[in-house]
């Protein structure tokens, strides 16, 4: 709310900086997947981190909207960096039936971030957060200086054309395969619901919570989706091991369904209800326990399965690139029309009384809207894949074994 009454977001101005702030982020990792494919990805990391943090430190100086929106933008930018070297580097350290794992591993860093910028947005101003996520960002990078080892990779002799003419070739050759496809559509339609829960803090302070105890709420979905990502991690992991050519598609088939449940409760049926706050902090805590397997138990696993590892960067860059981009564009204004534009949210709603209960009950319809049936069109995706991935498995294999026989002595 302090964001609200000094800059004016509203839902609709709110959903063009999180389109804003998407697209940055997305349409960067084309970039960066291409670099971590080819360069030292440990000063990648260093230098991303360290201009994210900067960009973050000198948010809180800002007094206008314009510049609110350029330093977000640029922090989505330099912070797109982290996914395709993380891909890269795992895919190419550990075993395939590792994956998953790992993957959550990394997804539990973010989401450990996440909870701590919630619990500072709550106990401190806006500026304060922003200045000690800016400094613990700036921190990070410079222990991954000092404490990770530099890589040694042979530098390209190859022409701009040549270069360029391979990009070409090697990103035809990642969209030709059924499997990516599949998942591309589904990160499609699948990106919409979680940018549109982007608005989930007004939501909870509409509810007529403090801005305190919505941090807290929030924190414990947080906490949510820390151990989903892990449990995700880890059924992926296991099924992939009892049905290597189905097992990670029904796991995301069971995530959907199970995570649609809970969040429509929160958003279409606490408002109504003289519920305790444990029980919206309990539903949302096990929406995110349930939605979140997808990212690192089937996705980030058959990302590396499919290409080989001279494309591992490219290949989660290219689909962020589109899925996000889509997820931006159609979430976060989307959202702010419904619920400004035709069920008559009222920015600045003051108190706790019937005005604010009538935005949350309009801001919860707009995410309702935006949430299940994106995710019912992205079950239909994932279903897709039980048909498309053991071909795709089967080329795969016959690509490493030639690989494999032309390096031998």
């Amino acid at each position: 709310m302090q964001l609200e009454k000094e800059f004016g977001f509203a839902p609709d101005v709110l959903g063009k900086l999180l389109m804003a702030r998407g697209l940055a982020n997305s349409l960067s990792g084309v970039v960066w997947g291409s670099l971590a494919d080819r360069l030292d990805r440990k000063r990648i990391m260093v230098a991303s981190m360290m201009l994210a943090g900067i960009f973050t430190m000198l948010t809180p100086q800002l007094t206008t909207l314009q510049g609110f929106f350029a330093t977000q933008m640029s922090i989505a930018f330099f912070a797109a960096a982290a996914v395709p070297v993380t891909q890269s580097l795992v895919s190419e350290k550990v075993e395939a039936t590792d994956r998953g794992v790992a993957f959550a591993s990394l997804a539990m860093c973010s989401g450990f971030s996440c909870s701590a910028a919630a619990l500072l947005a709550g106990v401190l101003s806006w500026r304060e957060a922003y200045r000690i996520m800016g400094a613990a960002t700036i921190s990070l990078a410079l222990c991954l200086l000092v404490a990770f080892p530099a890589e040694c990779r042979p530098a390209s002799e190859r022409t701009l054309e040549g270069a360029l003419a391979t990009e070409m070739e090697q990103l035809w050759t990642i969209f030709r395969i059924p499997t990516f496809r599949a998942l591309l559509l589904g990160g499609v339609v699948g990106c919409i619901p979680w940018n549109a829960l982007s608005f989930m803090m007004m939501f909870v302070e509409d509810l007529g919570f403090d801005s305190s105890h919505a941090a807290v709420v929030l924190a414990v979905m947080s906490v949510g989706r820390i151990l989903g990502c892990l449990l995700g991690g880890i059924l992926g992991d296991y099924m992939a091991r009892v049905s290597p050519l189905h097992g990670r598609a029904f796991v995301a088939q069971l995530s959907i369904i199970l995570g649609m449940a809970p969040l429509y409760w929160v958003l279409r049926c606490y408002s109504h209800s003289s519920r305790s706050p444990s029980s919206l902090a309990s539903a949302l805590f096990t929406f995110s326990l349930l939605a979140t397997w997808c990212n690192p138990g089937v996705d980030r696993p058959l990302w590396s399965e499919l290409v080989s590892p001279n494309c591992r960067g490219k290949i989660i860059a290219w689909w962020t690139a589109i899925a996000q981009s889509f997820g931006s564009v159609f979430a976060g204004p989307v959202v702010g029309y419904i619920c400004v534009g035709v069920l008559g949210y009222q920015p600045g709603a003051e108190g706790s009384g019937g005005s604010r209960r009538a935005n949350a009950e309009s801001l919860g319809t707009a995410m309702a809207i935006c949430t299940m049936l994106p995710w019912i069109v992205c079950f239909g995706c994932y279903s897709a894949i039980h048909a498309t991935y053991p071909s795709d498995r089967h080329r795969a294999d016959r690509i490493s074994v030639g690989l494999g026989a032309k390096g031998a002595p």
